[in-house]
Parts: C-alpha cells; structure tokens; sequence
C-alpha cells in the first residue's frame, strides 16, 4: 500500500519523513542508493513490471537506481510511526488523538469509522456505530437483531436469521432457524425428508421417504424384519457363550469382524425360513400353522428381553472403554497440536533464514563492487607508478611465452604499454606492440607502434606531432640492441591533435624478425621477459 494518508498534530511534515514517489507519510521506508527515500510499495511496482531498474523521481536526481542497491530505513521507520496525529474521522466528530503505530488499532474499533453492512448483497456504507440502527430499520437483507461488533463475522455465519433453503423439497423463503425444524427428523414437516426405518436398531438399513415408510413395513414386516430380529437373538446368545472367553478389549475387536462375517450366511438362512414358513402358511388348512409361527415369535422376544439384560450389564465395561478412548483421543489432539506449533515454529525460522540470506547476498554483491573498485584504484596506482615524464618509456613485458601464444592463437593480438609524457605538461603517448606481427610482419616479425594519446594539456602544445621517435629492443647481454627510428609525417591523422583517446598507431610493422628472438648469442627474451625502450626527441621542446 502507498504512503500514510493522516492529519499529523502540530506543524507541517519533515519533508524526510515523505515519500519521493507518492508525497504521503514513509509505510515501509526504503531507502536508495541516491539517497532518496520511497514506500516499499513505490518500489515494487518497477518489479512487479519486470525492469531491475527504475528512474529517481526527484527531478534534480533523476538516477537509474538498482533495485537490488535498495534497503530498509528502519531508523526513519520508528521515527514516523512515533509521529502524533489525529483520527482520520476528526471531521466526523472522533476526539482521538495518538501516536502513528496506534492508528490502525483505533481505526479497527472506531465508530466514526465507515464499514460496508454485513450483508452482501447489501452494499451500504456507514459509520461502524450505526451498525444496529441499519440493520434494525434501513437494510433490507437484515433480519436477525443480534450484532455484537467483536463477534459479527463470525456470528453471520452461524446467525439463525439468515435466509436458507430446502435442499431436500426445494422449500424458499425459510430461515436458518426454521430450516432445521423444518427437517428435524421427528417433528419436521419436509415431504421429501428420509428417514431410517423403525427396524433400524435390528439391522434394517433402508432410508426412506415419510410416505414411503407404509409401503415398506407391510412388505418386509414379515420376512426380512423378522429375520433380522431372529438374527439378532441369536448373535447375543452367541455373545453371552463367549463373554467368559473375552478378556480383553482386543478379543473383543477381533471378535466383531467374526461375528460380521456370520451375519450375511445367518441372514440368508433365516430368509429362506421365513420363506418355508410363509409357503407352508399358505398350503396348510387349519390354523395349525399360525399356532406354529406365533409361538415361534413368543420365543424370539423371550430371547430379546434375556439379550437386553445382558446388554445392560456389558453397559458399564463399554462406558470404562469409551474413558479410555476419550483419554486416547485427549492425548492425540494434544500432539496434533504441539506438531502445529512445531510446524509454525519451522515456517518462522525459515522466514527468517531466508532474510538473513537475503541480507547475505545483498553484502556480498557491495564487497563484489568494492573489490571492482579497489582494483581499479590498484591499477591506477600502478599506472601512475610506472608513468615517466622525461618522454623516455622503458617497457617491461613478463610472461612472454604465454602472452606469445596469445597472439598466435587471436585470443589477444596486441598489447598497450603504460602512457609516458615528455613533460608534466607535454605530449601524452603510449606504445603497442603486436607479438605475433601485424600488417606485412604478421607472423614472420614483431610489430611495434607508437600511439599519441589526448592529454590535459593539449590546448597548449604545436600540433602536428613532430618529434623524432626511436624504438629499442633490449639486448640483456647488453651486446646488440635492436633500434629503429622514425620521423612523424605531419600530415598523417596519426600525428594531429587527438579527438578520442588516443589516434591511430603508427610504426614498424616489420620491426624485429620472430628468428632473431631465438638468437643463442643474444638474450632479448630471458627468464620468459622482454624489455622495450621508446625514446621521444625532446631536445627542441624546451
């Protein structure tokens, strides 16, 4: 977000305190390379566009600033946020006054404030303490009276008012409230609403329509219900046989998947029973038969009724294992929830690990630049070093043989030598000097050349250039040096005063054979270094 937006108390802003881009109240002070000083969001829009660099928008800076060369002002970050200022609702009738890092908290509670109604498809806005007062008499969408403003967010999603529909009939026009009794499984008047069948404790698993329930009692009362409940009676005496045999919790789990397994075989069995019995109580005349069947029934409910006291005893051994599995579950959402404050714990420590990598980077790419610049005064220094000023050059050249090969192989075809004048305010000139031959002496000789450079001093000197120049190469036995000598044509543009850096080089292209370097009796390469003399005439200078 851009700059604060607030009516300071007192006089007017420090100007440092505002952003150079938005003018507002520093948020996230960034400050650049230049100086100046932005909101984080100022600076983040060059990014967002994909450019690394971005303009200063002050107009007497008007830099290309890195992105990369941009760091946090948290200095003018505490300053600004203790600012004092008062309530952006003054004008409204808010008394409230502070400081700038109390603002926000203020503006959260304040009920000059203007919020949006807590209905959607509402869309009004008014002052956060008219809140009741539209919801009870302006808004159309409110209908419930109940809006305590900590709890409102969430008391809108759970607010017995809100409007609701049937999923079940299609049922409009309902209310939370009235949606749950109207399909409250006992009292609800819903039409479509499913519920279980009445047989559901023995087993009956159908779910069906209220005004289905008829159809399905009068078509399974007599077969599949009283099977079911026949099925029962016997798996609870069966369980009442094997109460002695389990001990333990996990005897009785591993007893459940057995019993499972037999209900589906047992169930069958009984249906075709059922079956047998209703065929016979068709064929059979008298009333032999029902007699038959009704005691038959007798006997099941005496097994039901000795099941349910049994049941009732194993009551409390299921209450001691559902404590147990309560403590369990206790125990389980107590390490979810350390495992969640580990979780956070690891997501913080990354943010700030990856920070200080941030600020690692940042520190290398400054001592990347400053070793650049330390380089640069090195070489510079060296420069200054090796210049002379009496327009003779002596020009050491060590590593010979790889800077030979160099220039065989193309990968450096020359070299310069360091500038040398013929006075503090004469002639500025350097040498250059082809190892491998250029022109006419490319790969039979080595070529020399003399250079004029662009001084400071130009504008007092005889243009063109016309001082003799003498090459040498050193014989280190200091027995036959190699000398060559020139005059400068003074209409060749490499003798006129120099435009750019330095004019075209002149010379020797065939200033030393490649054969005679490797001369036995002489030495002008030893221990992998040649030396160089340039000599300028200065005699008629002075």
């Amino acid at each position: 977000m851009p700059g604060f937006s607030v009516k300071i108390k007192g006089e007017g802003t420090d100007p440092k305190y505002c952003c150079s881009s938005c003018n507002l109240l520093l948020n996230e002070p960034r400050q650049t390379s230049c100086g100046h000083r932005y909101c984080k969001s100022c600076l983040d829009y060059p990014s967002r566009s994909g450019r690394e660099r971005f303009q200063c928008k002050v107009p007497i800076c008007g830099q290309q600033i890195n992105t990369e060369n941009v760091f946090p002002d948290k200095a003018i970050e505490r300053e600004i946020q203790s600012i004092e200022v008062f309530c952006n609702n003054d004008d409204d009738g808010c008394k409230w006054e502070g400081l700038l890092k109390e603002l926000k908290i203020h503006l959260a509670e304040c009920g000059y404030e203007k919020i949006a109604c807590i209905h959607q498809d509402c869309g009004e806005r008014f002052p956060r303490r008219d809140l009741s007062k539209h919801l009870t008499d302006n808004c159309a969408s409110a209908a419930c009276q109940w809006y305590p403003f900590k709890d409102i967010a969430k008391h809108q999603e759970s607010c017995p008012m809100a409007p609701a529909r049937c999923g079940w009939c299609g049922k409009k026009g309902l209310t939370r409230a009235q949606l749950q009794d109207h399909q409250h499984p006992q009292s609800g008047d819903c039409p479509n609403m499913k519920l279980p069948c009445h047989f559901e404790p023995v087993g009956c698993k159908e779910k069906l329509e209220r005004k289905q329930h008829g159809d399905h009692q009068k078509k399974a009362i007599t077969a599949r219900h009283l099977a079911m409940l026949l099925l029962l009676a016997t798996h609870l005496e069966g369980l009442v046989l094997r109460d002695q045999d389990i001990g333990s919790r996990e005897n009785m789990r591993a007893a459940i998947p057995r019993l499972d397994k037999d209900q589906g075989s047992k169930i069958a069995q009984l249906e075709q029973n059922v079956s047998a019995y209703q065929s016979e109580g068709a064929t059979a005349s008298g009333s032999g038969s029902s007699e038959a069947l009704e005691n038959r029934v007798e006997q099941i409910r005496a097994k039901v009724e000795d099941a349910i006291k049994k049941l009732a005893a194993w009551e409390p051994r299921v209450g001691t294992f559902e404590g147990i599995v309560a403590v369990l579950n206790r125990e389980i959402e107590k390490c979810s929830s350390q495992m969640e404050a580990y979780e956070r714990q690891r997501r913080q420590d990354r943010e700030i690990i990856e920070t200080l990598e941030r600020k690692v980077r940042s520190l290398e790419r400054i001592i990347a630049l400053k070793d650049v610049a330390l380089a640069e005064q090195d070489l510079r220094i060296q420069t200054l070093e090796l210049t002379s000023y009496d327009g003779i050059l002596t020009w050491k050249i060590p590593d010979f043989i790889h800077k030979r090969h160099d220039a065989i192989t193309g990968r450096t075809r020359n070299l310069y030598s360091p500038c040398f004048f013929t006075s503090r305010t004469g002639y500025k000139m350097c040498a250059r000097i082809y190892l491998n031959g250029d022109g006419m002496g490319k790969g039979t000789h080595v070529s020399l050349f003399f250079v004029v450079m662009r001084g400071h001093f130009d504008g007092l000197l005889r243009w063109p250039f016309r001082q003799k120049v003498t090459f040498m190469l050193l014989d280190q036995n200091n027995r036959e040096h190699v000398i060559d000598a020139f005059r400068p044509d003074p209409t060749s543009s490499s003798f006129q005063r120099p435009t750019s850096d330095m004019n075209i080089a002149s010379g020797c292209p065939l200033f030393v054979p490649l054969s005679q370097l490797e001369s036995s009796s002489h030495a002008y390469v030893r221990d992998d270094t040649m030396y160089l003399r340039v000599i300028v005439d200065t005699s008629d200078l002075n």
